[in-house]
């Protein structure tokens, strides 16, 4: 693996030897980056199932403001951390090992502008976490989430607060977009 495009063009980042995980291919990793264009710079970028870093990292050289990685293997979230270190980019990088569904429940801060997640395919994980996306401040209105799934797992066109813009496909892996449309946070309640 490594850093598509941005300060570290180039970069190889370590892989996942041996441990079940999968990273984002590269050209579906350019594809997204192609998707969000120049939507990254000076964002808050939430990597959830962040495995090896990949994504997140891309998006650090991309120049987002910080990424918050949220990983619940202890093993691979050393080797994120481990690429961090290596693209000196610890101060801009949050690493949280624990589950994405604890994590989303202590309503993180700050609000994000962009959200990627690649649950494990042939899992609800999608399912299960995007409704929560949408809700208590998560993301800002207007966010965008990524979600990289299996082309056949079918996400719906409206989860909670989130509308699909739009669905991608490179060969087996779908880039399903959805958009923030009205986060709970931001209504108003009748006197």
């Amino acid at each position: 693996m490594r850093i598509i495009s941005g300060t570290l063009r180039g970069r190889r980042l370590a892989g996942p030897k041996g441990l079940d995980v999968r990273p984002t291919a590269g050209p579906v990793k350019e594809a997204l980056f192609n998707i969000l264009a120049d939507q990254v710079s000076g964002t808050y970028f939430l990597d959830l199932f962040a495995g090896t870093g990949n994504v997140g990292i891309e998006a650090l050289s991309r120049g987002a403001r910080q990424t918050t990685f949220v990983e619940s293997n202890q093993a691979v979230a050393r080797l994120l951390r481990a690429n961090l270190e290596h693209c000196l980019l610890a101060r801009q990088a949050d690493v949280q090992v624990m589950p994405v569904s604890k994590f989303l429940a202590r309503k993180p801060e700050p609000a994000y502008d962009l959200v990627f997640l690649d649950p494990p395919y042939h899992t609800q994980d999608a399912e299960q976490v995007l409704p929560f996306l949408g809700r208590d401040g998560i993301i800002r209105a207007g966010s965008l989430v990524v979600v990289e799934h299996f082309y056949k797992s079918s996400l719906g066109d409206r989860i909670g607060y989130l509308t699909l813009v739009k669905m991608y496909r490179y060969g087996d892996t779908c880039l399903s977009v959805y958009r923030s449309v009205h986060p709970p946070a931001q209504e108003k309640t009748p006197a």
